[in-house]
C-alpha cells in the first residue's frame, strides 16, 4: 500500500504537473510541495499549518480529501504534540504554567522607577497650579459684619506655607502649617480688615471683613446700684434737716421764759 507521500508524488505526474506549476496554481512553495511528497513535516510550524497544506494540495490534485485526511492522521498526526511538530518542540521554551508574571531585579527596579517619575510629576503638576492660581486663605475669626465689644480682636486663619500674609499692611510670621494669629484694635464704629495672602509668584488672594465695635454698657445690675446709694444719700440728708428744725416743747419753753 502506497503511504500518502507516494499517493501525492504519483497523482501529480499523473496530472504532469511540476512542482513549479503547483507553485503557480496554489501558491505553496516548492519545498513544502516535496516535504508533503517525502512525508517531511518537519519542516511545518505546526498541526493546523501541514493539515491545511495538504487539504490544499489534496483539493488542487482532485484527491479524495476526507481520505487523504484521514490517512494522514494515521500517519503523521500523532507526531505533533499540542499542535507543534516535535522537531519544533525541542527548540521550543519551556513554559511554566500558572506564573504570568516575573518579579526578576530588573522589573522591580523599573517599577520603583515608575513610580518614582509619577511622584515627581505629581509634584510638579500640583506646584504649577499653586503657583499659577490665588494662594489658599481661610479666615478662621473673626466672622465678616461681626459685632465686637471689646477693642482688641484677635485675628486667626491658615494660607500656604510659602505665602506672605499682611493684616492692615502689617506682615505676620507663618507658622509651620500655615497657620498665623495676630490682634488688631478697633475705633468705635465700623472697621474694615484687610487681610491678604501673597505666594511667590506675586499672586494673591485678599479677604475684607467688617467689624462694628460697640462698647460693653453699664448693665441695669449697676444702675440699680448708683440709684440705692443716690438714695440712700438723699435720706440722710432729710434726717438731718428735721434734727435741725425747733420741736413744739421748744417753743412752750421759750414763750414761758419770756412771760417771767
Amino acid at each position: 500500500m502506497n503511504d500518502l507521500g507516494q499517493i501525492l508524488k504519483s497523482q501529480r505526474k499523473k496530472k504532469h504537473l511540476t512542482r513549479p506549476d503547483v507553485y503557480k496554481q496554489i501558491k505553496i512553495h516548492p519545498r513544502y510541495i516535496a516535504a508533503m511528497e517525502d512525508n517531511d513535516y518537519g519542516i511545518f510550524d505546526g498541526m493546523i499549518h501541514a493539515r491545511g497544506f495538504v487539504k490544499i494540495y489534496a483539493e488542487m490534485l482532485e484527491l479524495n480529501v476526507e481520505q487523504i485526511l484521514a490517512l494522514w492522521r494515521r500517519e503523521h498526526g500523532y507526531k505533533f504534540e499540542d499542535g507543534l511538530h516535535p522537531e519544533r518542540n525541542k527548540n521550543k521554551t519551556p513554559e511554566i504554567r500558572g506564573q504570568r508574571l516575573s518579579f526578576t531585579p530588573w522589573n522591580i527596579l523599573a517599577f520603583l522607577g515608575f513610580l518614582i517619575l509619577v511622584a515627581f510629576f505629581g509634584y510638579i503638576f500640583h506646584s504649577y497650579k499653586n503657583y499659577q492660581g490665588p494662594p489658599r486663605l481661610d479666615i478662621y475669626y473673626p466672622e465678616d459684619n461681626m459685632v465686637v465689644e471689646r477693642s482688641l480682636v484677635d485675628v486667626t486663619g491658615k494660607t500656604d506655607i510659602d505665602s506672605t500674609v499682611l493684616v492692615n499692611g502689617e506682615t505676620l510670621l507663618l507658622k509651620a502649617d500655615g497657620t498665623f494669629a495676630t490682634s488688631v484694635h478697633l475705633k468705635e464704629g465700623v472697621n474694615t480688615l484687610s487681610i491678604v495672602s501673597i505666594n511667590k509668584l506675586e499672586r494673591k488672594k485678599e479677604e475684607i471683613l467688617t467689624l462694628i465695635y460697640r462698647p460693653e454698657e453699664v448693665t441695669s445690675e449697676v444702675e440699680d446700684l448708683i440709684e440705692q446709694h443716690n438714695g440712700q444719700e438723699d435720706s440722710e440728708s432729710d434726717e438731718e434737716d428735721d434734727a435741725s428744725e425747733p420741736t413744739d416743747s421748744d417753743n412752750n419753753e421759750e414763750i414761758s421764759e419770756s412771760l417771767e
